[in-house]
């Protein structure tokens, strides 16, 4: 039960203004304008459980251009709420709330971090080893499981919206975008998928995913950005061999690509941000010749 509170409180903001004031909430999107940003919210009192009544009273809040493409009109949410010195305000860092949801994700939660105890020092899964569970959510607001990948090859990668290394993350995005448009050329790729998991879970929210995305003009269909619980996210790092650490307000990390058959076994592993997409889309390729 510990990691659904950790959803439920998920998004530490960065306040940079002493006018912005964030506080968690809880409620029920009524209505999302996406001409102009601005939804209309019933909001729970602070602390209040998600199974309490939401305020009969709405209030209007503007949402970022990536959560307007979320599509939250008529989900439950949990959010910062920024009050800020003028203008209405602004919801910031929002996931979805579902119960049902939040269950199930806290169950897959658990039981991955239980196999990562229990595995210690061996717990970074190699070539032959099948891709562990995870249930995290996409840059459309979408609940995905491990189940939702199989069928088709994979390739896998972990980066971090705010990565200010050229060479790191931005590098990675831009071969995961390279490589998308070389699999749209080739019709034995139609299935195959791209994803991308966050390590900055905290900041990362399926909205700024979506915005992040759209910066590098991805595929959405194709390529599917991930983020959620910040415990699963740690243990998937660790089961892919990924390292961080916290450093100078940034995040210092290792990076990888894994190429994943469509039973969910590992078939490649390759170190390093950048890579050869053209020889990558040939191995998935291949992999789906084989599957």
């Amino acid at each position: 039960m510990k990691h659904l509170f950790a959803i439920l409180l998920v998004g530490a903001c960065l306040v940079t203004q002493a006018a912005d004031k964030p506080v968690v909430r809880t409620g029920k999107v009524t209505l999302v304008d996406p001409a102009t940003g601005l939804a209309t919210l019933q909001l729970r009192p602070v602390g209040a459980p998600a199974s309490s009544e939401v305020d009969a009273t709405p209030i209007v809040v503007r949402f970022s251009p990536g959560d307007v493409k979320v599509g939250y009109a008529g989900r439950e949410i949990a959010l910062h709420l920024m009050t800020t010195a003028e203008g209405p305000r602004r919801a910031d860092t929002i996931f979805p709330n579902e119960p049902e949801s939040l269950r199930r994700i806290a169950e897959i939660s658990d039981s991955l971090h239980r196999e990562t105890l229990d595995k210690g020092r061996l717990v970074t899964r190699m070539p032959a080893d099948l891709m562990p569970n995870m249930a995290l959510w996409d840059q459309d607001g979408r609940l995905v499981m491990k189940k939702d990948f199989l069928g088709a090859p994979l390739a896998l990668n972990f980066i971090f919206t705010s990565c200010r290394s050229a060479r790191m993350c931005p590098a990675s995005t831009a071969c995961m975008k390279q490589l998308g448009d070389l699999l749209a050329k080739q019709p034995a790729a139609t299935k195959v998928r791209l994803l991308t998991i966050t390590f900055d879970p905290e900041t990362d929210s399926p909205g700024l995913l979506r915005t992040y995305a759209d910066g590098y003009g991805i595929d959405h269909g194709r390529h599917r950005f991930l983020t959620g619980d910040p415990v699963q996210i740690k243990d998937l790092m660790r089961h892919y061999g990924i390292q961080t650490l916290r450093d100078d307000g940034t995040i210092v990390h290792n990076a990888a690509l894994l190429l994943i058959s469509a039973e969910g076994r590992i078939l490649q592993r390759r170190e390093g941000a950048s890579f050869d997409p053209e020889d990558v889309a040939k191995a998935l390729v291949q992999a789906t010749a084989n599957k």
